[in-house]
């Protein structure tokens, strides 16, 4: 059997379960190297298509987070164009609560995992801080000297923009910041993926696995 063949083959196993069309439903998508932005297409109890703003990590193993912090582990069938072809690996699961997002956290900004050096300048004074995650309109940063609430900040440094916002909450080195100036999805999501060192291209090589 051809690569093509058995992609559709696999594509139609797929779709034989019932589907569900979720446009523009962001998910976190995390691997070995790291956590990545994408969204959900269509869904089914037995797997889910997703669009990618960039080429997927070569190593998996992969799994789909949810705002409310459900996940679900994943196996690549396919990636071409942009789209991947993900099995659920623990076999078929409960439609509904995917699609309403049921879980036992309410629903939050993604936030993805980077750990990466930031510099905070706040009362003109530059402060090195280490990045904990970031999401479209905050992010959680720990520095050594502790800011006041609400002080205004701007953070930024490495292949980070400069961002400008405020403390919102703190606690011990930690401190929860809100931008005033967020990131667009398709912006954040090749911001994240090149600040790991993935490609930024949408386009992406055929992908089958057997």
């Amino acid at each position: 059997m051809t690569e093509t063949e058995t992609c559709e083959a696999i594509g139609d196993e797929l779709r034989a379960a019932p589907r569900i069309s979720l446009m523009l439903r962001a998910a976190k998508l995390t691997a070995a190297t790291g956590e990545y932005l994408c969204i959900l297409r269509d869904v089914s109890a037995t797997g889910l298509k997703a669009k990618l703003f960039h080429p997927l990590p070569e190593q998996g193993p992969f799994a789909i987070e949810l705002g409310t912090g459900e996940s679900y582990r994943l196996e690549l069938v396919w990636e071409r164009d942009g789209h991947a072809g993900f099995r659920f690996r623990d076999g078929p699961i409960d439609l509904t609560a995917l699609v309403d997002e049921a879980g036992h956290f309410p629903k939050r900004q993604l936030r993805l995992a980077l750990n990466r050096p930031v510099v905070i300048t706040a009362n003109a004074i530059n402060l090195p801080a280490t990045l904990s995650n970031l999401s479209q309109h905050g992010a959680l940063i720990e520095l050594d000297f502790p800011l006041a609430l609400r002080q205004l900040v701007q953070v930024g440094g490495g292949e980070l923009p400069v961002r400008h916002g405020r403390v919102l909450w703190r606690q011990g080195k930690l401190h929860g910041l809100v931008f005033s100036d967020g990131f667009r999805l398709d912006e954040l999501a090749m911001l994240v993926a090149r600040i790991q060192n993935r490609p930024q291209s949408s386009g992406s090589p055929q992908r089958v696995h057997h």
